[in-house]
């Protein structure tokens, strides 16, 4: 019987994965996705360059994995509602766009996202398959409740939660105020319903 094989070349070190890590989450805020550079994340992290470049192919792809990879999907409760559900899974996306790395990051990594159709595909894999999910269920029990007399389409649901969310914070830059969750799940629902 042969011995089993060594893995070839240094094992990951998580310390440098937290570092690396740690160092986008205290940059980003302070010098927007644009101003993010391997040199600062490096001196911040207090590590070489070339840790980061082994480990992320670019900037896009190193930002995606801070924000995306490693994010537990919060379960939606099932409020017993549409009307309930919706509004909980807007408050689930303005908390998420909220978070200050998030918020800093998302307008230029989308940007980025459209030159990077690998780390756009890994997006849609990811985040928006696990929100798609959440939303396809939602509807499902909806109309099993009698709420949705016809099954509704997952994606304009989502496009109306996750567009609506986006362009008030990010494109009209407008404050979260108490009610925009209750106000993106009405028209979630009007969508939801065909009206």
């Amino acid at each position: 019987m042969q011995p089993p094989k060594q893995p070839t070349g240094r094992p990951r070190e998580t310390r440098v994965d937290a570092a690396i890590r740690d160092a986008v989450r205290e940059l980003v805020p302070r010098v927007g996705y644009a101003g993010l550079t391997m040199d600062a994340i490096a001196a911040t992290a207090g590590i070489g360059k070339a840790a980061i470049y082994r480990r992320h192919t670019s900037r896009g792809e190193l930002v995606f994995s801070v924000l995306v990879h490693g994010r537990k999907a919060q379960p939606l409760p099932d409020t017993g509602t549409l009307t309930g559900d919706l509004t909980a899974l807007a408050n689930l996306i303005l908390g998420i766009f909220s978070d200050p790395v998030t918020a800093a990051a998302t307008p230029g990594l989308l940007a980025d996202l459209q030159q990077q159709p690998d780390i756009a595909a890994r997006f849609q894999e990811t985040f928006i398959a696990e929100e798609r999910a959440q939303i396809t269920a939602l509807l499902e029990r909806a109309h099993q409740r009698g709420e949705l007399p016809v099954p509704a389409d997952p994606a304009l649901v989502h496009a109306a939660v996750l567009g609506t969310a986006y362009a008030w914070l990010f494109l009209l830059a407008q404050p979260p105020t108490p009610a925009l969750a209750s106000r993106i799940a009405a028209l979630a629902e009007a969508a939801a319903r065909g009206d």
